[in-house]
């Protein structure tokens, strides 16, 4: 993703991640493990903020479920 490689060092996070849809997936990563704002992200993925936030809400729904 953008270059870089993301290593997820929690088994449970990353099998989690891996069941994402790749938008969803990209999103989470570049927030919470490349520190990317929302802002930077929409710009790079050509999305408004608003898609940006509403991914990242869903994933984050999404992440909880799947890893009940």
């Amino acid at each position: 993703m953008l270059d870089k490689q993301v290593s997820v060092r929690d088994e449970l996070i990353s099998e989690a991640l891996k069941k994402l849809l790749k938008k969803k997936r990209e999103i989470i990563l570049m927030l919470y493990f490349l520190d990317i704002t929302k802002k930077e992200i929409s710009v790079c993925l050509k999305l408004v903020q608003s898609t940006v936030h509403y991914h990242k809400n869903d994933s984050l729904r999404l992440l909880r479920k799947l890893m009940e």
